[in-house]
């Protein structure tokens, strides 16, 4: 089938794979129950291998993953072919085995309950009948509507993270329609935007984001359904200002002046269960979702097509991984947003191996390390701002406190880092029971064994600090919305940390000079420049925009990602920085702002965000600094003799604008981030200080908490002058007592 909207009438270079499944996979046992361990990290051996006879002018080497140069794998068995599988091989095997799970808020006692789960079994069936119930109240309510037997077409999701968002994925996967999600922070425009370009019939949303559409339906002439992510009779534990909006007569009554059907979640779902349909279900080939990107160039998104086959072949690097048994029961904390297709993916592959997943019952903010503690995850996928923010915080209450804590904790650390670099090994007989061990029960992690991030590079201070205080594997992926989430990963025991590690075993990269920003494929240790990607996971153009499309693929079928890369002796990918996210400074020096911002969050705890500007006509770097309000405390009562309450935010925001607080605040983070081989360029010469200067609210960041670089620039344009105009910081003369 075809869903209108995803086919280009240029040539573009879409090319297509044969079917290959990994050698060491044997067809006839299933999946779950499989041991692969070829792939596993081998100390000097090449992770990824280039293909000979492949380097051309202004070009790298293609570069496969050692594991199978031959061919680009396309599933991870012959019996995972899309999306659904996933769901159906995990059934088969443990239909009792828990799936999904939510906390409950007890009105009597305010609080929350420990988590509490459905099974594999009672999720499918929830699906089927939602499913079942979507397709009929589509075709009752919208005359002449296409059947997605014969033809897809879009729904919308707009909300947060719940079981119920991810059940009704799946029922647009049982019913082969495709799924368009919108992040639950979207702006208006945006998603008034993204609802008409999809010309979606109906959404999934929130009840909060009910009074909204319904604002502007008269400007979106194709949604005609909407259907409620909660529940009239559950709306417990939603925020008080969400619960006075939540009346069904009313809401309903407001719904249907304004030109559209309201149903509830239970509602579809008891149609679909009373008038079952026949469910097609999707091939390969078939659009699994338009997932449209974050935006951080501050234009409108862009719709990125994900079929089937792509998703089915995104999840070949995630089968590497000892075989679980049916009383292996694990757990995983989903928090980041499901429209980003990296928490997506994660939560497809955890269906498929058998994970129960909680979901946070709250913002991030507020609720993420009290899942944590409830949920106690095996694994725990995050970003580096979430990552840089809790070694902040534990550094603060480990390696920076006074006293026995401070004086062990440092011994600790020491000590684990000493056989992390010698052996890789995280776990210490002598120094967890009296060190990590207490930390992972404090935060929750007392049964984590692996934390993952992606989104952007983590520092490699910080992973070594992490591993050894959690005493956990840490991984670093790499991917974008156009490769189906990661195609790289770094591998467990890996001594060398930063890296992403090889490409997937389902794609080929290779590099591509950058002369104008001084990335050479000649370059000496190792080749660098701008990635590029070839494979079955990659999209297929982006939606109704066949000029963005062509613009993004070279005749032989590589996608130009747009990021700068450098790859190893060993065949490790390491991130530069965006190749649009670069700059010159007037004295001609390349700045790779990415890169040095991650350097100075993982340098200093005093850092909770930053963002570094430059430009042409100048000759230095100025910052927008977030500060950790506790090791600011500390900073100002150990340089300046002043005590403020940390807790006192108010009292912490009148220290900001004292020019020798600042300068005192620069030296320090300028002398740390030296230490960690920042160049005398890379530093910059003046900072303004604020609590939180980026957030979702004010547009300067993502719903996966990457930084909007255009956005922020433009936000905080004032201050970027002023900072200018006053020229850099003078030194603090008492810097040697620092």
């Amino acid at each position: 089938m075809v869903l209108s909207g995803t086919t280009f009438s240029s040539a573009v270079r879409f090319l297509q794979y044969e079917k290959v499944y990994d050698k060491s996979i044997d067809p006839n046992v299933p999946l779950l129950e499989q041991k692969i361990t070829s792939y596993q990290y081998v100390e000097g051996a090449p992770q990824s291998v280039k293909l000979p006879n492949s380097q051309s002018p202004g070009y790298s080497h293609v570069f496969r993953n050692a594991h199978s140069p031959e061919k680009l794998i396309t599933s991870p068995h012959p019996s995972i072919n899309t999306v659904k599988d996933f769901l159906e091989s995990t059934v088969q095997l443990y239909p009792d085995a828990l799936s999904l799970g939510e906390r409950k808020y007890s009105p009597e006692t305010k609080t929350w309950s420990q988590y509490e789960f459905q099974t594999f079994a009672q999720i499918k069936e929830r699906v089927i009948n939602l499913a079942s119930g979507l397709v009929s109240v589509v075709e009752s309510q919208i005359h002449g509507a296409p059947h997605p037997d014969k033809e897809q077409y879009n729904v919308g999701f707009y909300g947060p993270n719940t079981r119920n968002w991810f059940i009704a994925d799946m029922a647009c996967v049982y019913s082969n329609i495709c799924s368009v999600a919108l992040y639950d922070t979207l702006g208006k425009d945006s998603s008034e935007y993204i609802i008409n370009l999809t010309e979606m019939p109906a959404i999934f949303v929130s009840i909060a984001h009910v009074p909204f559409l319904l604002s502007i339906k008269s400007r979106l002439p194709h949604l005609k359904i909407i259907i409620l992510l909660n529940d009239f009779h559950n709306i417990e534990g939603l925020p008080k200002n969400i619960q006075k909006i939540a009346n069904r007569e009313d809401l309903t009554a407001k719904a249907k002046k304004a030109g559209v059907v309201l149903y509830d979640f239970s509602e579809v779902e008891s149609i679909g269960k009373r008038t079952p349909r026949t469910l097609k279900g999707p091939s390969p080939d078939d659009v699994f979702t338009l997932n449209f990107t974050s935006g951080t160039t501050g234009n409108h998104p862009k719709g990125v097509i994900l079929t089937h086959g792509n998703v089915a072949a995104g999840m070949t690097n995630s089968i590497y991984k000892d075989a679980l048994s049916s009383t292996d029961q694990q757990y995983y904390l989903s928090f980041l947003p499901l429209a980003h297709i990296y928490e997506r993916l994660n939560l497809h592959m955890f269906t498929l191996k058998c994970f129960a997943v909680g979901f946070i019952h709250g913002d991030v903010v507020t609720c993420l390390f009290d899942d944590i503690k409830a949920i106690r995850p095996h694994f725990i996928c995050g970003v580096p701002r979430i990552w840089n923010k809790l070694a902040a915080q534990l550094r603060t209450t480990t390696l920076e406190a006074p006293g026995d804590v401070g004086e062990i904790s440092r011994k600790a650390y020491s000590e684990k880092l000493k056989v992390l670099k010698s052996s890789g090994d995280v776990r210490n007989e002598l120094w967890d029971p009296m060190w990590t061990d207490k930390i992972r029960q404090q935060v929750g992690f007392d049964r984590t064994a692996t934390i993952a991030s992606g989104a952007a590079p983590l520092s490699k201070d910080n992973i070594d600090f992490l591993m050894c205080a959690l005493g956990v594997d840490l991984l670093q992926g790499y991917g974008l919305t156009e490769t189906c989430s990661g195609f790289a990963v770094s591998k467990r025991g890996d001594l060398v940390h930063g890296s992403n590690g090889p490409v997937a075993p389902n794609a080929e990269i290779r590099l591509r000079s950058l002369p104008e920003l001084g990335y050479s494929v000649n370059d000496s240790p190792d080749p660098r420049g701008e990635i590029m990607i070839r494979g079955p996971q990659v999209f297929r153009g982006y939606y109704k925009n066949e000029q963005e499309t062509l613009n993004s693929f070279d005749a032989d079928g590589w996608f130009h990602t747009g990021d700068v890369g450098r790859i190893d002796s060993m065949g490790r990918i390491f991130i530069v920085d965006r190749v649009k996210n670069m700059f010159k400074l007037a004295q001609g020096e390349y700045v790779a702002p990415e890169r040095l911002e991650a350097l100075y969050s993982s340098s200093s705890s005093l850092i909770s965000q930053i963002f570094l500007d430059g430009n042409s006509h100048e000759r230095y770097l100025v910052a927008i600094i977030g500060v950790n309000p506790e090791p600011f405390s500390t900073f100002l009562n150990h340089h300046f003799g002043i005590y403020v309450n940390p807790k006192d935010l108010p009292a912490i925001k009148t220290k900001f604008s004292r020019k020798d607080v600042r300068k005192a605040f620069l030296t320090k983070i300028n002398d740390e981030a030296r230490q960690a081989g920042v160049q005398g360029f890379e530093v910059p010469k003046n900072l303004a200080l604020f609590l939180e200067p980026l957030s979702f609210e004010n547009g300067t960041l993502t719903p996966t908490m990457k930084l909007r670089r255009i956005p922020a620039r433009k936000f905080y344009e004032t201050t970027l002058k002023d900072l200018y105009k006053e020229g850099p910081l003078e030194e603090n003369p008492l810097r040697h007592l620092l």
